[in-house]
């Protein structure tokens, strides 16, 4: 390595120590940049002579030459040439990438002359907006100027309508495929909505439409407010700090915000928990904000470029017209045209201009928008109370396809404003890998579900007589978070207060208040309780009370699952919570009749059971030496599977007999998102334990278990599993996982020992993650009749299972049922046992200690 490169390490070695002191920022990214500049004029001059230095131009292009060259960025550089030198430029491109790479760089580069350059522009819009960043580093002004004015004409001059046709179209690919949101998970700092690509894309549209080169320029041109300018600029300069130390805590060019790397970047940023919010919580609310106020502005910005250029491509909508006195169609935007003086007469307006974008499906013009934000101090605690506010709100609530309305509402600051309690989950991050959105944006979209699940399912709509509350609890849902309270308790608090300022009735607020209380009530006990269970269902139907109450949660909750992400909502969730919707709208359909409705729905229930035996004895009929009487098979196992499942059961315990008596039998299919896995053997404590670990050992987590236990004592589980490593179904050898299983049920495999050491090594451990897991042990009674419940919530690491369950034997506690809603990281298992006697537990203090030692096996005292 020459001096020279190693000159630059040192420079380059300086900078962060200078990050690692607090340099960030534009300042990191201009001193980087200029030390590239002289690195690369020095390699020029040490190899150009006369001839080539009036001939030849070093271009810096992209980021690198709007010096924002970031730690691992790439260096794109561009060598321009004329054809007089064209013989000799491959040695000078030699002389200044060699030792560029040398370095460490990463470099990407073209070696061209005016005309390639120009015909490569044409053909390649990315090179073409890079082109719009060109510097010279060294080399000839004159050859510079020659690609610099030979671009004007080509791409600027008379086809400003085609490059922002075209940045249009470069921009929502882009959204397409990093996020259209800003509230996403893990966002991309450069790529995602309102990350630096779309500030970028911002100053390139105003160079090439207006001329203007800066961000104070747009300012001077009133496209930004000052305070909004101010506003944008910190955003701007935030996101660029947290790409730099993105790029120092990756140790490479990594531009997207992994879920695992956020607490430790809120650390770099020296963010502190407090008693509501793990520190990542608050961090991660900040950079939200930061996208959003680029994606608000940028947004605005594009609006106005395709008004004064005649951009919009629709060609349907509704004709100009004045809508009320103050608010307008044109140019199929809704325009809020009221002067300062009518507003502070009429603030209502604020209100129902997006009434109007909702009842005429238009956008709302990019000027209003800004008066609308102008105009916020007008929504005071009394026009928060009018029903000429209200009415209108609530309207736009009931909107189908209204998402886009009250994102802007949300994006202005008019909901925030006309909802205080909303603004505190405005931005609010949940650290979690579970919602895919901001608590704020996740409402929206549980609202906009609301309306398709409305559609999909009318028979149940139609009974929801009360409507407004039922799409004001969608947006309510989740107001209670960011409290340190349990949200649900609270937020039904905060609904009260807000239907009772809205001026819904006593009936209505009572209404809103259960909804937003009891949001999770069916998805929880839907994947958590045993629906067969006769007497939990009749409690259930207590709790909700009436078939409209409960048409309401049902909806409400598969809208919520669904917006929460799509990790959160699958078939198998979908067909729990439906059955328990059917299975409590029978009990109460029956609730006002002059009958003992828990003796109608036992007998139900007892009629379907009976339907069921005679379906598989005619199955059966046609089978011979079956070692199982129909008659003898639980009522609960029967309720579980088809009638030709049920039948495939028994002949697999009479041709496999030996083989299950005294090993165990595993077959395997695929079923979808999971594989779904029979295993039969007889039954011995802590065979769940022994499955589940054998699992472990290859890789498969249990995601979900159904355990029945014959009367001969033959045990039938149906297990579904995932890969945690990325296998499929077909490479997984399934004959020697019977081999294992067979040897652990014998006590003959070392099960423990095997995991323990998998376990320990770096392959078998899983990241968890402060703050995005909670650990939790529950033993009650209450829930059933005939067991004690176990209910166990923890992060899913590999072994997590395992570990609850041979604590559970180890106990001496036999596992009857259980309910494994292993989802995206989070661990909610459900248990229901009895002791070695076959009784529950019924002493405290016994639940109690079953509890900690539990959590001590999980490793939280």
């Amino acid at each position: 390595m020459s001096l020279m490169e190693q000159q630059l390490n040192r420079q380059r070695q300086a900078l962060d120590e200078l990050w690692a002191r607090g340099l960030s920022g534009a300042s990191l990214l201009r001193q980087h940049s200029r030390l590239a500049d002289r690195f690369i004029a020095d390699c020029f001059t040490g190899f150009a002579d006369g001839q080539m230095i009036s001939q030849v131009a070093v271009v810096a292009l992209g980021g690198y030459g709007r010096e924002e060259l970031f730690p691992f960025s790439d260096i794109d550089l561009m060598i321009l040439f004329r054809p007089a030198v064209r013989d000799r430029i491959a040695g000078l491109a030699d002389a200044i990438l060699y030792p560029l790479w040398d370095t460490g760089y990463e470099i990407g580069h073209g070696v061209r002359t005016v005309e390639e350059s120009l015909q490569q522009a044409g053909d390649d819009f990315i090179f073409r907006v890079a082109l719009l960043d060109a510097r010279l580093l060294a080399g000839s002004e004159e050859v510079f100027g020659e690609l610099t004015e030979a671009y004007q004409h080509d791409f600027v001059d008379g086809r400003r309508h085609d490059f922002i046709r075209n940045l249009n179209r470069f921009n929502d690919e882009r959204r397409s495929r990093f996020g259209s949101h800003g509230y996403l998970l893990e966002p991309n700092i450069k790529e995602s909505k309102g990350g630096l690509r779309d500030v970028q894309s911002l100053l390139w549209a105003a160079k090439v439409v207006f001329g203007i080169t800066s961000f104070a320029g747009i300012v001077d041109a009133g496209f930004l407010l000052q305070s909004e300018a101010e506003r944008f600029l910190a955003a701007y300069d935030m996101l660029v700090r947290i790409r730099n130390r993105l790029h120092y805590l990756s140790g490479r060019k990594n531009d997207q915000l992994y879920f695992e790397q956020q607490e430790a970047m809120a650390d770099a940023f020296g963010y502190q928990a407090d008693q509501v919010k793990v520190s990542v919580e608050r961090f991660m609310r900040d950079v939200y904000g930061h996208l959003r106020v680029v994606t608000v502005f940028s947004d605005r910005f594009f609006d106005h470029v395709g008004e004064v250029l005649g951009l919009d491509d629709r060609h349907d909508g509704p004709a100009d017209r004045v809508v009320e006195k103050g608010i307008e169609i044109r140019g199929k935007r809704v325009h809020l045209v009221a002067r300062d003086a009518e507003l502070a007469g009429k603030p209502h307006l604020l209100m129902r201009v997006f009434l109007a974008a909702a009842r005429f499906g238009v956008p709302l013009h990019h000027r209003s928008k800004m008066t609308i934000t102008r105009h916020l101090g007008l929504i005071t605690p009394k026009l928060r109370g009018s029903p000429r506010m209200a009415r209108p709100f609530l309207t736009i609530l009931s909107t189908p396809d209204a998402l886009p309305i009250l994102e802007v509402m949300l994006d202005t600051g008019l909901l925030g404003m006309y909802l205080p309690e909303f603004a505190r989950i405005d931005s609010l991050a949940q650290h979690d890998v579970y919602h895919i959105y901001t608590v704020d944006h996740h409402s929206l979209q549980a609202l906009d579900e609301l309306h398709r699940v409305v559609e999909e399912q009318p028979d149940i709509a139609a009974l929801i007589g009360c409507r407004s509350p039922f799409y004001l609890a969608a947006l309510l849902h989740d107001i209670g978070k960011n409290s340190g309270r349990d949200h649900s308790e609270y937020g039904a608090e905060l609904a009260a207060t807000i239907g009772g300022r809205l001026g819904l009735s006593d009936k209505e607020i009572d209404l809103l208040v259960f909804l937003v209380r009891y949001h999770l009530f069916i998805p929880e006990n839907a994947l958590r309780r045993d629906l067969e269970d006769r007497n939990f269902i009749k409690r259930c139907a207590e709790t909700i009370r009436d078939g409209e109450r409960l048409a309401m949660l049902y909806l409400l909750s598969v809208a919520d699952s669904r917006a929460t992400g799509p990790s959160a909502w699958s078939d198998w969730k979908a067909t729990l919570m439906h059955d328990l919707y059917r299975k409590v709208a029978t009990y109460l359909a029956h609730s006002d009749e002059e009958i003992d409705v828990t003796a109608m729905v036992d007998q139900q229930y007892e009629e379907g059971v009976v339907w069921l035996r005679q379906q598989v004895d005619q199955l059966a009929a046609a089978e011979t030496g079956l070692q199982m009487a129909v008659g003898d098979l639980a009522a609960d196992y029967l309720c579980s599977f088809t009638p030709g499942t049920v039948l495939s059961h028994l002949c697999l315990h009479r041709d496999r007999y030996q083989i299950i008596r005294q090993k165990s039998l595993l077959l395997a299919e695929e079923a979808g998102d999971h594989w779904s896995v029979l295993v039969m053997s007889f039954d011995q404590p802590g065979l769940l334990a022994k499955i589940c670990g054998v699992m472990t050992l290859n890789n498969l987590s249990v995601v979900n278990a159904q355990i029945f236990t014959w009367p001969d004592g033959t045990v039938v589980d149906m297990i579904d599993v995932r890969p945690t490593d990325d296998f499929t179904f077909a490479e997984c050898d399934w004959q020697d996982i019977n081999r294992q299983l067979d040897l652990a049920v014998n006590h003959r495999l070392g099960l423990s020992g095997r995991l323990s050491k998998k376990l320990s090594t770096t392959t078998g451990r899983r990241l968890e993650l402060a703050g995005s897991h909670e650990y939790r042990v529950e033993v009650e009674n209450e829930s059933s009749d005939d067991f004690t419940i176990v209910e166990v919530h923890a992060a899913d690491l590999p072994g997590q299972l395992y570990r609850i369950t041979q604590t559970l034997a180890d106990l001496g506690i036999n596992i009857h049922k259980a309910f494994i809603a292993t989802e995206v990281g989070q661990l909610i298992d459900v248990f229901y046992v009895l002791d070695k006697r076959g009784h529950r537990i019924e002493d405290p203090q016994r639940r109690e200690s079953l509890s900690d030692t539990v959590l001590q096996a999980l490793g939280r005292p």
